[in-house]
């Protein structure tokens, strides 16, 4: 805790010189009060306006003032707005953009890296006068309600789609069991062998062992596998084979680098074999 609020005090000090100090290379910027100089490339007289706590979709690059720190390329990121860890930061500037506006921001690198990715000891190619300038167009600001109840729909679309008619369990898993398992039962404690395919609801491939050519073999109720694909296995038998409806409650929650926040799952799962019998 010491630690933190130490990095935090450094970061608010290395913010104040920054904002403090004038700089040529900043004439064209505007500034705000807390000393995050930016120019607007693109302006919406209204729009949606980020809250603490929301999705931001945005495409996202910056480049440092030299070629001391690789440029990070044009990309698609998904953040969600934190409250600011120092004056300035990046959670300022993400909070100024309407959806649809596009604009260029200046960032002390050494308080960026420090603050994103905890790095207390710098490389020494790093400065106090490196800067990053960012170009940040805000496309999509999501609200977690929204989120949620864009879930809920998406799963019932499907359902209809699919003219699936089972009933989804007491934790909200749909189970469809299309291969009837007459081999041992999947239960707690026991290793077994699973070919899976996970896809999004739309029908797109994310990950599948079957593409790997090697299913996935682990320890049921001891290895870190999502709740929902464990729930499912325990109601197989060796040979069997079903696809699995998982909300994101069961299953990657507010996402990672592959999964976008609040998303369904489809998983077809065949158990190739139950181990430990």
């Amino acid at each position: 805790m010491k630690q933190t609020s130490l990095t935090v005090t450094i970061l608010c000090l290395i913010a104040f010189v920054f904002s403090a100090c004038g700089d040529k290379r900043f004439k064209d910027y505007e500034k705000t009060e807390t000393g995050l100089y930016y120019k607007f490339t693109e302006r919406k007289p209204e729009g949606k306006q980020p809250q603490q706590g929301d999705f931001l979709s945005m495409t996202v690059s910056y480049k440092s003032d030299n070629d001391s720190i690789p440029p990070f390329e044009k990309r698609e990121i998904m953040n969600r707005l934190m409250e600011s860890m120092y004056p300035g930061d990046i959670n300022e500037a993400y909070a100024m953009l309407r959806e649809g506006e596009e604009a260029e921001f200046v960032l002390r690198a050494d308080s960026f890296f420090i603050a994103m990715f905890g790095k207390g000891n710098l490389p020494e190619f790093i400065t106090p006068e490196n800067v990053l300038y960012f170009t940040i167009r805000m496309n999509k600001i999501t609200t977690m309600e929204e989120f949620e109840q864009e879930e809920v729909t998406a799963i019932q679309n499907y359902i209809t789609a699919n003219n699936i008619t089972v009933e989804p369990t007491s934790n909200g898993l749909y189970y469809i069991e299309t291969a009837k398992g007459k081999g041992t039962k999947v239960e707690d404690g026991k290793q077994v062998s699973v070919h899976y395919t996970g896809k999004f609801l739309d029908g797109s491939v994310f990950d599948s062992s079957v593409q790997k050519g090697e299913p996935m073999t682990f320890i049921v109720g001891g290895d870190p596998i999502i709740p929902g694909f464990v729930e499912g296995i325990l109601l197989m038998n060796q040979g069997g084979k079903a696809t699995f409806i998982i909300p994101s409650e069961l299953g990657y929650g507010m996402g990672n680098q592959v999964i976008p926040p609040f998303t369904p799952l489809l998983f077809e799962v065949e158990i190739v074999e139950v181990l430990n019998q």
